[in-house]
């Protein structure tokens, strides 16, 4: 916060310092789950053969509730057809199959 004269404090400054390395680790890990352009040419052939999509096209079948897949969170996880990759979870492939 600016002080009385408009300029930041050296307290506000320290504290935007700390803490910026903590906004860049969450935007980096949203980027891992949804950004196909870091994915190895494996992965990517993976996510070809089985038809992945993401966003899925039927809200009924997504990751989310695929008995493959394993929660990391809100928005990712692993799928155990993707040999452990992550995938978003509103993202569906062909092997999609409902948890049990």
């Amino acid at each position: 916060m600016p002080d009385s004269d408009g300029m930041l404090t050296r307290r506000t400054i320290l504290g935007l310092v700390a803490i910026a390395p903590l906004a860049i680790a969450a935007q980096a890990h949203a980027a891992s789950c949804a950004d196909p352009a870091t994915l190895s040419a494996a992965q990517k052939s993976m996510r070809k053969s089985l038809g992945f999509k993401s966003p899925a096209p039927d809200p009924a079948k997504h990751c989310a509730t695929c008995a493959f897949f394993t929660g990391k969170g809100a928005d990712c996880g692993q799928c155990a057809l993707l040999s452990g990759g992550i995938v978003p979870a509103n993202g569906v492939c062909d092997s999609w199959a409902k948890k049990g």
